[in-house]
């Protein structure tokens, strides 16, 4: 069994670090525990064991944009001459351990006054001294493995905000139920005309608390119903306002006629229970970004070459002409000229295509594309507005199928506002002849008790709770709504590049056999760096090593390579052709041993674990393409697969007119894409699903965001779709018959203010009880 990390609790590969009697996976997690142990922070551990996170690699130019003035002035929300006050966004919190640590930054070091954890949005708020550097706090939080993601500080408000004002009537709405509830408890055991002051003073409470609901809390279904009037479309919220209305203002007129309180406690329960449903419907994942700003996809400021040197400036400030210098895993933010001798670029999030494109002087490089290795300098020949990656992002702005909910809620409105006053007024009609006196509260009784408070509760809470469920599992999405086209898909397309399989890096090859010794001594050498090469190879060997390996003397040359000494003195060298001296050898990274070839490294396309157990599965229920931008060459992969159509080397637009074609033939399309290059298609399709490694990041504009790793469950989701229409149709049935039995009574003229407050109520949480169960008490697998 292999050792534990003490710091992230990953399995020790090979030799482990050792460091204070303790074993550590690298170098970067020791480095980390030795700033909390130096800085008497050691109860970190004692929480979680082996909750650390491990650390990113220190780039200077990544967080030296943070103190350029105008990109400065974007985060802070507080300073004066002597401290400043910044809050960040931290993807890596997640557990007590973490909270622990970001409290006590003060203790690593006295610059920083105070800081403050937000765990559920996963925020840092930080009081720091002015002379520490908004980069340099930065920098110490990368140091500790909390790289912050930076968004400025209108941009983190809007990912962590949410609705203070429904928040705020749902809590009035819910004090003023129980007070009512509480007040008007006397009255279901039957008081007699001794208690009679104390039931006006208890009525007149009741009406106090309730007139705020009435104004305040209910306001937003009278906005709705008013514009629905107005508008000549009739809508849910015009007889749930009719409700309301009627509810309030027969009990305000008993309780001012000192006939006891009415229907209050109906009203207020009524109320509250629809707002619970409303927060159920509106709340999202606060950090999760469906419709992001292109922009958010680019680094804050770039480099810039002036006369006396270089500077950063803000992206929106570069002009054509400009020169720039862009580093390592920077993207590029606008169309520019390669300018250095030679580059490497990944360009997947644009076009689709895996393969990384080895580009010489004079070559357009797009925006959108991230330099691999080197960095080089360009020269600007479009700006980031007019760039390629803009005209994609804005060419795919257009109208989604209508939603099933709300197609099936008009409906529902016409058929549920014509019966409800057809029946209202044979009701008043009827007992007009047989007694008029009662004429008025047989009339008001129906509708009170035909308010389609269970018809509208039944599908936020059904699909609200859906909504959660589904997002603790990795599938979250933008709204209800969204949620119940799961139960009508039959058609599955997929792209293929980050979709269906991993980062090109990940399928690693060697061009010769390697020995053990050398299998220790690379997995040792690559361990130390944090290039995306030297992970990759690094995550190839693991499996492959056994015995521990101690090398010295590392040397990374930034883009180039990286070097050490075995323990016979022997130099290992991995790197590029100008790193290891060997000419035209290899694409990928060369291994050498005191300048002696040993082989290179290239890299293929893998697929996502499970895809090969996924995609039959699917094909048994549904049809299945592969709409993808590479070359067909991955088309062996999936022979396999019978049903499955496969279409390579294909444009955003292409990809945009099959599901044109398919839904014009009566398909109802989930299309799963990961880069800008699908926008089109994930905006066409009746359910546009981003597939992402990590939902804290740039993802482009979907109905849905699926973590890579949850798509194997993608099965089990469709069958939760199915799941919850089923729980809808039960609190509809539900809801059918409360309405029937109610109505039935109250035109029969059985229905009195008590029969109607303890019905009304009784109806609500039967179905937040059916809606909840029914959907809890399932299991996803």
């Amino acid at each position: 069994m292999s050792e534990k990390c003490f710091h992230c609790g990953d399995s020790v590969v090979g030799k482990p670090v050792v460091f204070d009697e303790k074993q550590f996976c690298c170098n970067g997690c020791k480095s980390v525990y030795e700033i909390l142990s130096s800085n008497d922070l050691n109860n970190f551990y004692a929480f979680n064991e082996g909750s650390g996170v491990k650390p990113t690699e220190a780039v200077d130019h990544k967080y030296a944009v943070l103190d350029v003035p105008e990109i400065r002035e974007g985060f802070i929300q507080f300073e004066n001459d002597s401290i400043y006050q910044v809050t960040l966004f931290l993807p890596a919190i997640h557990c007590s351990s973490c909270i622990y640590l970001l409290e006590n930054l003060q203790k690593i070091t006295p610059e920083v006054v105070s800081s403050m954890a937000n765990f559920t949005a996963r925020t840092i708020q930080v009081t720091a001294n002015q002379d520490f550097k908004l980069s340099q706090l930065a920098q110490l939080l990368n140091n500790i493995g909390y790289a912050p993601e930076l968004r400025p500080k209108d941009k983190l408000a809007q990912s962590v905000s949410y609705d203070k004002k429904l928040l705020l009537k749902l809590g009035l709405a819910g004090f003023a139920f129980g007070s009512v509830m509480l007040w008007t408890f006397p009255e279901y055991l039957g008081l007699d005309e001794t208690f009679l002051p104390f039931r006006n003073l208890s009525s007149f409470l009741t009406l106090l608390v309730a007139i705020p609901v009435f104004f305040y809390s209910a306001q937003d279904y009278f906005k709705s119903a008013f514009k629905g009037i107005r508008s000549r479309s009739l809508n849910l919220d015009i007889p749930i306002a009719i409700g309301i209305f009627v509810l309030f203002v027969n009990s305000a007129v008993s309780i001012l006629m000192l006939d006891g309180p009415g229907y209050m406690d109906s009203f207020t329960g009524f109320v509250f229970f629809l707002l619970i449903g409303k927060w159920f419907q509106s709340k999202s994942y606060r950090s999760m970004s469906f419709d992001n700003d292109p922009k958010a996809y680019f680094p804050l400021g770039v480099h810039k070459k002036t006369e006396d040197g270089e500077e950063i400036v803000l992206i929106d400030q570069l002009k054509e002409g400009d020169r720039l210098e862009i580093y390592n895993e920077e993207v590029i933010p606008c169309d520019v000229t390669l300018l250095s001798p030679k580059a490497v670029i990944n360009t997947s999030f644009i076009t689709g295509e895996s393969e990384l494109v080895q580009l010489k002087t004079g070559d357009k490089i797009y925006a959108g594309s991230r330099i691999i290795g080197s960095s080089v300098e360009v020269e600007v020949k479009r700006t980031t507005d007019r760039s390629k990656f803009a005209s994609i992002w804005n060419n795919h702005q257009q109208d989604k199928p209508n939603s099933l909910a709300l197609n099936r809620e008009n409906k529902l409105t016409k058929y549920f506002l014509t019966i409800v006053f057809i029946i209202a007024t044979a009701g008043g009609i009827s007992w007009f002849f047989i007694d008029a006196t009662r004429v008025v509260d047989v009339v008001i009784a129906i509708l009170v008790v035909a308010c389609p408070c269970a018809l509208a509760l039944s599908f936020p809470f059904v699909y609200g709770n859906a909504m959660r469920k589904l997002g603790k599992n990795g599938f979250y999405f933008k709204n209800a709504y969204e949620v119940e086209k799961l139960k009508v898909i039959d058609y599955l397309a997929f792209d293929k590049t980050g979709t269906l399989t991993k980062d090109k890096t990940d399928g690693v090859i060697f061009s010769s056999e390697l020995t053990q010794k050398q299998i220790d001594e690379l997995f040792a050498l690559t361990k130390q760096s944090v290039h995306p090469y030297s992970r990759s190879i690094n995550q190839w060997l693991k499996p492959m090593v056994k015995n521990g390996t101690n090398i010295y003397e590392f040397e990374e040359q930034r883009g180039k390579g990286i070097q050490a000494i075995n323990e016979e003195g022997e130099c290992l060298k991995l790197g590029n052709e100008a790193f290891t001296d060997i000419e035209d050898a290899f694409s990928g990274p060369i291994f050498t041993i005191n300048d002696i070839l040993i082989g290179g490294f290239s890299f293929e396309t893998q697929l996502r674990d499970g895809t090969m157990e996924l995609l039959p599965e699917l094909e048994k229920a549904y049809e299945l393409a592969l709409l993808s931008g590479d070359q067909d060459t991955d088309a062996e992969k999936f022979k396999s697969i019978n049903k499955l159509q496969m279409f390579f080397q294909q444009s955003p637009q292409a990809k945009q007119q099959h599901i044109e074609e398919w839904q014009h033939n009566g398909k109802q399309v989930a299309y799963f894409g990961d880069g800008l290059n699908d926008s089109d298609a994930l905006k066409t399709a009746t359910l546009g699903v981003s597939v992402t490694d990590d939902v804290f990041r740039f993802t482009p504009s979907s109905d849905a965001i699926i973590k890579g790793d949850s798509l194997q469950k993608l099965p089990a989701f469709l069958r939760f779709g199915q799941q919850a229409d089923k729980a809808l149709k039960i609190c509809f049935g539900f809801s059918i018959l409360y309405n029937t039995v109610g109505m039935t009574f109250a035109l029969l003229g059985y229905v009195t203010p008590l029969f109607a407050a303890i019905l009304m109520p009784l109806s609500s949480i039967t179905i937040v009880f059916l809606s909840t169960a029914l959907i809890a008490f399932y299991r996803i697998r």
